[in-house]
């Protein structure tokens, strides 16, 4: 909240507004990225050793887990903008600290209230990534619910239905709406592949926000979320990659 206020005290001074925007951004950023990480099981020093080997891969796991990490990194900077440019977008074009309670609702909500929920999203993308990775190709997943009275009636409809790892739809990788907390199970029932509904009945219900799954080298937030229904400006694309450019740095320098 401090960088907020800041980016409020300074608002008419473009060029300090603009230095303290891309400093929300990344400290945006880097809480996702985090929650990423965690959830992947890997700390920064050994993501950016990672980065850094990209041309010393003994296994395929690792190549994987390489390409697994940029996904994620790339779809998270890019997110952390989006969130961040839309939320300026609900302050006013003269914004000033008369007005600063009104003003730090907004950003509690983007920050604080959507991004909790966020931060949750990404953890349990980046877990599933991480034991997508243990899995052998050959295994039969199947998919399972908690089995409880919060269970959504269409994802209970989903529960046994089971496909090779090599074979098993993406868009049916949890989670697969807000607020899933469904999982796959390695070597579970018989694979049942009769039992999958037709493909455009569950598509119309899996949100398209999660269509793609970093366990296979998609995003965890795809363009269809509403942040990226706006096209960033120059000024926020720069600051993009300029964080992007951290880690490229990490991948091509000892």
């Amino acid at each position: 909240m401090e960088a907020f206020r800041r980016l409020i005290h300074y608002w008419e001074n473009n060029a300090e507004r603009l230095d303290i925007i891309e400093d929300i951004i990344t400290l945006r950023a880097s809480f996702l990225i985090d929650r990423a990480l965690t959830g992947l099981r890997i700390d920064m020093d050994h993501a950016l050793e990672i980065l850094r080997n990209h041309n010393s891969f003994a296994t395929e796991r690792g190549r994987q887990q390489r390409d697994i990490l940029i996904a994620a990194i790339d779809n998270l900077v890019d997110f952390a903008a989006a969130e961040e440019y839309s939320m300026l977008g609900e302050l006013p074009e003269t914004a000033d600290e008369q007005d600063m309670e009104a003003h730090e609702k907004i950003c509690r909500r983007y920050n604080l209230v959507h991004a909790e929920e966020e931060n949750n999203q990404v953890f349990f993308a980046a877990s599933m990534a991480a034991w997508w990775m243990a899995v052998d190709m050959d295994t039969v997943l199947t998919y399972m619910t908690q089995g409880d009275e919060r269970v959504r009636a269409w994802h209970l409809s989903l529960e046994g239905i089971s496909f090779r790892k090599s074979e098993f739809p993406p868009e049916l990788i949890p989670p697969i709406e807000w607020g899933c907390r469904c999982f796959l199970v390695a070597e579970g029932f018989a694979a049942v592949r009769a039992a999958l509904p037709d493909k455009g009945d569950y598509l119309e219900k899996v949100d398209p926000v999660f269509r793609e799954s970093l366990a296979t080298g998609g995003r965890i937030f795809s363009d269809a979320h509403r942040y990226f229904s706006v096209p960033l400006p120059g000024y926020m694309n720069d600051i993009v990659k300029r964080i992007k450019g951290k880690f490229a740095y990490a991948q091509d320098n000892a």
